[in-house]
């Protein structure tokens, strides 16, 4: 705050106006820019956010540290491209439907993204954990809001945990093809037994700013760049049909639901949260790359561009041919690579399971990373009917949890809840205390109408995520399931 502002703010404290009563004088508030366009709502404007964030230091000590810009648009595109492209080129989808669909997952993502991120402004929140307890544990008790957080906490470690153990399960059925018949009896177990010791080392850092783990994510970029550079060259050549080997995790797995499981993620809050943490406080302006939503939009233009020629391949499938051997084996390796490295990351930002007889923390963490490890390789090695039930439910999840619930919290916190004040100090609207609270008052009205006329674009967009996505899609997956289309 410059000089100026700082004298004429002291003038106005210190002089009798007639328009302010003594009674009222605590609740007139300074408020910067009242004037100025509501930046909360603002699209473009995540540069000034103050910080008043709840919790911010803690983020210093968990699993998703601060990091730097190149590598939070690393994790914020890496696992777009795992699951969903490995099944789109065989999917035998048509332009028709593939490209729609493509480009509208890729603009509801942006959107879910970006509701997350309002709601972290709006709510002064950094965590999903803290915005869904914030929503839905008003007015709880003490026990029913730790029993809301142990449900939150469990859906996110089941979660990461069907997407470890389903993609663990695709890896190795990629590679099976490569191992000699006279050994298939054994080939699964001994393969992932495998690459559950060789991912183990990279399980065991503390979070993804361990060097291990980025190095190990970046050759999972490079890997899938290989992978796509194979399949582009056995389409060429015809081969591309027996070229790949890729089993569907489940029933659901089709070529509109593989595209939109592609966009699918949780982790916008603690990468928002990871790039706000390495900004300085007293830094309130940051160059554009610092942007967490320039970084958003940048994260979904890289994998739709690398995602479309998939769609190419999957609208003109190729006829059954022999592939020659060096094409089979590197399209098998390379794909598995991809998936395979970032499966550690998935893991590592899984919320530990609380352990009741273990009394140190250090232990208790211990011991529960290795529980989950030991809970995924486990589900990896379920029979074909109890992997497609979880290779469905993992699918059902992601969606919902990545286009439809930001939608409902959006909704519940501006459709159901007492709007957050914007000048006057606390929710409560008071009439009684004279005339300076009636100014305040008209001009909470004020902005709090301005601030609704710019949130009804979102509220469009949540509305369409509830009820033609999420109902819509709920309807689809039940009737497939029961075999009706």
């Amino acid at each position: 705050m410059s000089s100026s502002r700082r004298s004429s703010t002291s003038s106005i404290a210190g002089s009798t106006s007639p328009l302010i009563s003594p009674h009222s004088s605590p609740e007139l508030v300074l408020v910067n820019g009242l004037d100025s366009p509501n930046e909360e709502l603002d699209f473009s404007s995540d540069d000034d956010l103050p910080d008043e964030f709840s919790g911010l230091d803690r983020f210093n000590a968990s699993p998703i540290p601060p990091l730097s810009p190149t590598v939070i648009l690393l994790y914020l595109s890496i696992f777009y491209l795992k699951l969903g492209p490995m099944f789109l080129p065989t999917s035998d989808t048509p332009l028709s439907q593939s490209l729609p669909t493509l480009a509208a997952c890729a603009i509801f993502a942006a959107s879910a993204r970006q509701m997350w991120y309002l709601l972290a402004r709006y709510l002064h929140k950094m965590d999903m954990e803290d915005v869904i307890l914030h929503v839905f544990a008003g007015g709880l008790g003490r026990r029913r809001t730790r029993l809301l957080r142990t449900i939150v906490r469990f859906g996110t470690s089941t979660m990461r945990v069907l997407l470890a153990s389903v993609s663990l399960r695709v890896s190795v059925d990629a590679l099976l093809p490569l191992v000699p018949a006279r050994f298939l009896s054994v080939a699964r177990g001994v393969l992932t037994a495998a690459l559950a010791l060789v991912l183990l080392p990279l399980y065991a850092a503390s979070s993804l700013a361990a060097k291990r783990v980025v190095y190990a994510t970046w050759a999972s970029l490079l890997a899938y760049l290989i992978w796509l550079s194979a399949v582009s060259y056995a389409h060429a050549k015809g081969t591309l049909s027996v070229g790949l080997r890729w089993q569907n995790p489940g029933v659901l797995w089709q070529g509109i639901t593989s595209t939109a499981f592609i966009f699918s993620s949780s982790w916008t809050l603690p990468l928002y949260a990871a790039l706000r943490g390495l900004i300085p406080p007293a830094v309130m302006k940051r160059p554009r790359r610092r942007s967490f939503k320039a970084l958003t939009a940048a994260s979904i233009a890289i994998t739709v561009a690398l995602v479309l020629p998939l769609c190419l391949f999957a609208s003109s499938p190729n006829a059954p041919s022999t592939p020659a051997a060096g094409e089979n084996i590197l399209i098998a390796i390379s794909g598995a690579a991809n998936i395979i490295l970032t499966i550690p990351a998935i893991l590592i930002t899984a919320p530990p399971i609380s352990l009741p007889f273990a009394n140190r923390r250090a232990t208790s963490l211990t011991i529960s990373k290795f529980i989950i490890y030991m809970v995924t390789t486990a589900f990896s090695l379920l029979p074909n009917g109890a992997s497609v039930v979880l290779g469905d439910l993992l699918l059902v999840f992601s969606l919902l949890s990545t286009y439809v619930l930001p939608a409902i919290l959006h909704i519940t916190v501006h459709y159901f809840k007492r709007p957050l004040s914007i000048v006057l100090p606390t929710p409560v609207v008071r009439t009684e205390d004279g005339v300076g609270d009636e100014l305040l008052q008209r001009k909470e009205r004020s902005l709090q109408r301005r601030r609704l006329g710019r949130r009804v674009v979102w509220d469009a967009v949540a509305w369409i995520s509830v009820f033609p996505l999420g109902v819509g899609g709920s309807a689809w997956a039940v009737g497939r399931v029961l075999g009706k289309w």
